[in-house]
């Protein structure tokens, strides 16, 4: 039985009651009511109420334990659903309608906790590969060079010198290159505008690819983390392209329409298979999601990939 059928049924069965009870009683109504009759009208309305009152709230009952069940959800940490819920209508539809939606953020959940240790190991495996490679053979090497150095002449120990510098130097460049991996100092120069130019030449210089730009000269002002999501999305379709569109030219978009930023990159190249995914599509849904936008990746509308990114400038907030 609903909701609507058991609150109509309740109130049919008060009011029946009470007409029962005045056709049965041998209670009168005079043309002018009198005192006893005004209070028997008022006992019979009182008890009319508290019926209907007592029958509303056991009615009632189910949506108000639902209720609790709601409020005392922790979205940090939520509970397993509610076990299988029994009746019908619309409080136990309502039920389950809640316990799958918490299934969902349970799945949801921990699907992006293992997608997120998945990328710090990601990182942390990238980081210690290219200071071993970098960093480590270039100490490595100036260990080398001085090894014995006190015991050569001054004209073979000053060439020592200068290539131990040297090794010096470039482990230095390596580190400073880790750093604006980490942080692109482009972004913190230059702001989005600048430092999408830069990801576009590099591309082009590197890959020797043809990049036509398209980027607003006002673009809105973003909170930083925001435009750091602005970048690494661009940066990863970027490198997509790079490593596997076999395009010829790319065009790379970033306008502000109406109440939302919108950045575009779109590829020449084979295109992307239907239902495709990895670990760089994934992350730059995260990043969407976090940011509080969207993404979508399909066919270009000249075939080739599209990456097509947008966040609500409103919820994106101003630079600090």
């Amino acid at each position: 039985m609903t909701m609507l059928q058991r609150v109509v049924l309740g109130n049919a069965l008060v009011v029946l009651v009470g007409a029962l009870i005045l056709a049965a009683s041998p209670a009168t109504i005079s043309a002018r009511i009198t005192a006893g009759e005004a209070g028997v009208l008022a006992v019979g309305t009182a008890l009319a109420l508290a019926v209907n009152v007592v029958a509303m709230r056991r009615t009632l009952r189910p949506l108000r334990a639902l209720a609790g069940e709601m409020a005392a959800v922790d979205p940090l940490a939520p509970a397993p659903p509610h076990g299988p819920r029994t009746g019908a209508g619309e409080v136990a539809a309502l039920a389950r309608a809640f316990d799958a939606m918490v299934g969902r953020l349970l799945h949801e959940r921990r699907a992006s906790a293992r997608a997120a240790i998945a990328a710090q190991e990601r990182e942390r495996e990238r980081l210690g590969r290219e200071l071993h490679d970098e960093v480590g053979q270039a100490l490595t090497g100036v260990a080398l060079e001085l090894q014995g150095i006190e015991d050569l002449e001054p004209g073979a120990r000053d060439e020592r010198i200068a290539a131990a510098r040297e090794a010096v130097r470039a482990a230095s460049d390596g580190v400073r290159e880790i750093a604006r991996g980490l942080r692109p100092e482009a972004l913190e120069d230059f702001g989005l505008r600048g430092a999408l130019v830069a990801l576009a030449s590099t591309l082009a210089d590197r890959a020797q690819v043809r990049v036509r730009r398209v980027l607003d000269a006002g673009l809105p002002a973003l909170a930083p983390e925001v435009e750091l999501v602005v970048y690494r999305v661009a940066q990863e379709a970027l490198t997509n392209v790079a490593r596997h569109a076999g395009a010829r030219e790319v065009l790379l978009v970033a306008r502000a329409p109406a109440g939302r930023l919108e950045l575009v990159v779109c590829d020449d190249g084979r295109g992307i298979p239907p239902g495709a995914s990895g670990t760089g599509l994934q992350g730059m849904r995260e990043r969407a999601m976090l940011a509080g936008g969207a993404l979508v990746v399909g066919p270009g509308p000249q075939g080739g990939t599209e990456v097509r990114l947008t966040v609500p400038v409103a919820v994106a907030g101003a630079r600090s």
